[in-house]
C-alpha cells in the first residue's frame, strides 16, 4: 500500500466505526480495505478503497463498497480517482455525478532544488511545531478548506504556514501537507524541509497539488519533480468549493496494493 503512515489513525479518531477490512481466517492477510469517513451529519468521504490483485473478482470489493456506502449513509460523499478509468467507475456506475472544476496533479521525482528556490524570508522565521505553536498551527489549518516538520511564523508571532515531510509506507517521500499564505513561504518552508532529507530519502519524491495553483506546480518544478498523473475528485450529491490558494501539498489520497 501507499499510504502515509498513521493516516488511519487519524480517521479512526474521526469515525472510529469507519475502517472496513477483508482479512483471511487463516493467515491474518489483509486482503481488502475500505476508509468511508463519516465527517459530519451531512459529509462524509472514502478515503481508501483497494483489494490486494490477486484477490479481486470474488466480490471482496463489492462486498467492501457496499459496506462502506451503508455506513455513511445519506450524506454528501466525497473520493478521490486514482486515475480516470475508475472515476469514470465511480461517475458512470455509482452516480458520482457532481464533478467540481479542480483535479489533483501527481508531481513526482527524484529530489534536485532549483538554485531559485527561496531560501530565505525578512520577517518570517521557521520552528519545529512544539507544544507551544501547536494550538496556533491547527486554528492556521482552520483556514484551509483540507517526520520532518516546520511551522512559518511572522514578526507578529502569527502562524503563516506550514509543512511535513512524510515517509509513507511504500517508501515515497511525501511532502504533504504544505499550507501557506503565498508561494514565496511555500518555497521556503518547502526548501528547508527537504534539506534536512538524508540522501536515500531523496530519490523518490511526491507532492500532491490542485491544478488551479499555478504557484504549486511551479514550486514542484522547482524542486525537480515533474507530473506523472492526475486523480479527478468527485461528490455524491453537490460540490464542495474551496479556495485553493493556500494548498501547495495535499495530504496523500492514493492508496495502492
Amino acid at each position: 500500500m501507499s499510504i502515509i503512515k498513521y493516516a488511519n489513525e487519524v480517521r479512526i479518531q474521526l469515525d472510529p466505526n469507519g475502517i472496513f477490512v477483508v482479512e483471511d481466517n487463516d493467515s491474518r492477510k489483509l486482503l481488502g480495505y475500505c476508509a468511508a469517513v463519516n465527517l459530519s451529519n451531512e459529509l462524509a468521504y472514502i478515503g481508501g478503497y483497494c483489494v490486494r490483485p490477486e484477490y479481486r473478482g470474488h466480490g471482496i470489493g463489492k462486498d467492501l463498497w457496499n459496506t462502506g456506502m451503508a455506513h455513511m449513509g445519506d450524506r454528501n460523499i466525497a473520493i478521490f480517482a486514482l486515475n480516470y478509468k475508475m472515476f469514470e467507475i465511480y461517475r458512470d456506475l455509482q452516480n458520482f455525478n457532481c464533478i467540481p472544476d479542480r483535479r489533483i496533479l501527481n508531481m513526482r521525482g527524484q529530489l534536485n532544488p532549483s538554485k531559485d528556490l527561496i531560501d530565505t524570508i525578512d520577517g518570517i522565521s521557521l520552528v519545529s511545531v512544539n507544544e507551544n505553536n501547536i494550538r496556533d498551527v491547527i486554528e492556521y489549518d482552520k483556514q484551509i478548506p483540507e517526520n520532518i516538520h516546520l511551522v512559518a511564523i511572522n514578526d507578529r508571532k502569527e502562524v503563516v504556514g506550514y509543512c511535513f515531510v512524510v515517509e509513507m509506507c511504500s517508501g515515497i517521500t511525501g511532502i504533504a501537507p504544505l499550507y501557506a499564505d503565498n508561494q514565496q513561504i511555500a518555497e521556503l518552508l518547502a526548501n528547508k524541509c527537504c534539506q534536512r532529507l538524508p540522501p536515500h530519502k531523496t530519490t523518490d519524491v511526491l507532492l500532491k497539488c490542485w491544478h488551479l495553483n499555478e504557484g504549486a506546480i511551479e514550486l514542484a518544478k522547482k524542486l525537480g519533480l515533474n507530473e506523472v498523473g492526475q486523480q479527478m475528485t468527485a461528490f455524491s450529491k453537490n460540490i464542495i468549493h474551496i479556495n485553493t490558494d493556500k494548498i501547495y501539498s495535499l495530504s496523500s489520497s492514493s492508496y495502492h496494493l
